[in-house]
């Protein structure tokens, strides 16, 4: 047997210098990837959308809708909020709602301020489109807008979006529109939103005590058959009385569906 000491040592702490070695390469490595592996189509893309042709510059902004990310949320919301050409604009507002996310939302509700209705109607949808019901909050602003398309659009989507957080959104559109139409709308919508949510029967209440318009009243009282609460039975009830024949005529009808299905 060979005895120990004929055998040279390794010298200590050789493995450790070594394990060490590699792990500050593997973590060099990892600092150069992040600061320095830029993807060079998303640099290029970013430099496309200060082309002087339109098409090129929509072609640009849904490229880096497709890319996504933070960098490209931020090329596009510079565009946004400054191309003067509402094709571009579009584009920008669409592929931030189809990156998504609370980022993408922040910067689509600073497009609101396009003078084009438009470009502000697909910031509406392109909001929904990036956060479902999270984007809620953000339609709110779309409440002041002066033009009447863009508030009946964000109604809308309210619908679409279809969940209870809408309620007190669509319930200011129904009952302080400046807008008839809006406000029609909005009351038709609650049937659908609020459903089984005693904040929308206390709203459809105070949109037949206070409207002056009968059909947005009779719209009021269609949307109170499919909220599936008793409550509504009651305030149906009161729309018998209305001043209004057909409002008088609808609620005879909805009273009848309404306690025909006894909400099972």
């Amino acid at each position: 047997m060979t005895a120990k000491g004929n055998w040279p040592e390794r010298p200590v702490g050789v493995d450790v210098i070594l394990k060490q070695t590699w792990c500050l390469s593997y973590f060099f490595w990892g600092i150069w990837s992040v600061v320095f592996a830029q993807e060079p189509n998303i640099s290029a893309l970013q430099v496309m959308l200060k082309d002087r042709d339109p098409e090129i510059r929509v072609k640009a902004a849904e490229g880096l809708g497709r890319v996504g990310g933070n960098q490209a949320i931020t090329a596009l919301s510079s565009i946004l909020t400054g191309d003067k050409v509402g094709a571009v604009q579009i584009a920008a507002a669409e592929a931030l709602g189809f990156i998504g996310g609370s980022m993408a939302m922040s910067a689509l509700s600073q497009g609101f301020n396009a003078k084009s209705s438009m470009v502000r109607k697909r910031i509406v949808e392109s909001l929904k489109d990036a956060g479902t019901v999270r984007s809620i909050p953000y339609l709110q602003t779309a409440f002041a807008d002066k033009d009447e398309g863009v508030r009946l659009h964000a109604t809308l989507m309210l619908k679409i979006i279809g969940h209870r957080n809408g309620v007190p959104l669509l319930g200011k559109f129904a009952i302080s529109d400046k807008s008839s139409s809006v406000r029609a709308a909005a009351a038709s919508y609650m049937g659908r939103v609020g459903v089984k949510d005693s904040r929308a029967v206390g709203i459809l209440a105070k949109v037949i005590e206070s409207e002056s318009d009968p059909t947005v009243r009779m719209r009021a009282v269609e949307s109170l058959g499919f909220l599936q609460l008793p409550d509504a039975i009651t305030v149906v009830e009161v729309a018998l009385k209305d001043k209004d024949l057909g409002v008088r005529i609808r609620a005879t009808e909805v009273l009848g569906f309404m306690l025909s299905k006894d909400f099972e």
